[in-house]
């Protein structure tokens, strides 16, 4: 499996009218009986507080990937998003999406993208109120990229009351935030460590997801 290859040939088709896609705020999506739902809600272009912001390249790639390779939910925007406030003012397709899948209970992991600039590889956004589940999967990941600049928390914590994470979070679904640099999402400039990422993320998922269930299995 060349995963840098297949990173490329998703992200082309996102790409597509220069990150705006065909429609307006429109989704790709695949649900998964496994533990994890993986979200990409900047895959392409968006509107936000009256400006248009650029795609998190790659982002969109990344969980559409890993959630097939690792047997898990993803959802991702497709085309340019629509301008919003309020979480409870939205009725957009990537909102509905993202409320039908949080009522089958599954553990949100939105994924975005950061720059370069700020010197981490991974940042993982945790929020203030952190459950034991979330510092448990930031110590996996810490674990899992131990070789990498990882930061749990801090300036990237996902925070804001737009982030999906903290949505999710509201709803009562156990969620984190994935910022990835381009030294891990982008294949075209990082071959070895963006195919490393897609490699490692996408076992330690795919590990956790069915420990989970079956813990889960038990409780029943």
């Amino acid at each position: 499996m060349d995963l840098t290859r297949d990173l490329r040939m998703l992200e082309a088709s996102l790409s597509r009218n220069f990150y705006n896609g065909d429609s307006l705020d429109a989704i790709r999506q695949s649900k998964a009986d496994g533990y994890f739902l993986l979200t990409a809600p900047h895959a392409t272009n968006r509107w936000s507080d009256g400006r248009r912001k650029f795609a998190d390249q790659y982002t969109g790639a990344m969980v559409q990937l890993l959630g097939t390779t690792a047997g898990q939910g993803w959802l991702a925007s497709d085309g340019i998003s629509s301008d919003w406030t309020y979480w409870d003012e939205r009725s957009d397709l990537f909102k509905l999406a993202l409320d039908d899948m949080l009522d089958e209970g599954q553990y949100l992991i939105n994924v975005v993208g950061v720059s370069a600039r700020h010197g981490a590889d991974i940042y993982v956004g945790i929020g203030n109120d952190p459950r034991e589940e979330e510092l448990e999967m930031a110590e996996l990941i810490e674990d899992t990229f131990a070789d990498f600049h990882v930061i749990t928390g801090g300036q990237f914590n996902a925070v804001s009351p737009k982030s999906v994470r903290s949505y999710a979070r509201s709803t009562g679904s156990g969620a984190i935030q994935i910022e990835l640099a381009p030294s891990m999402r982008d294949p075209l400039e990082h071959p070895d460590t963006a195919g490393e990422f897609v490699l490692r993320f996408g076992e330690l998922l795919a590990t956790r997801s069915a420990r989970c269930m079956a813990k889960d299995s038990l409780l029943v």
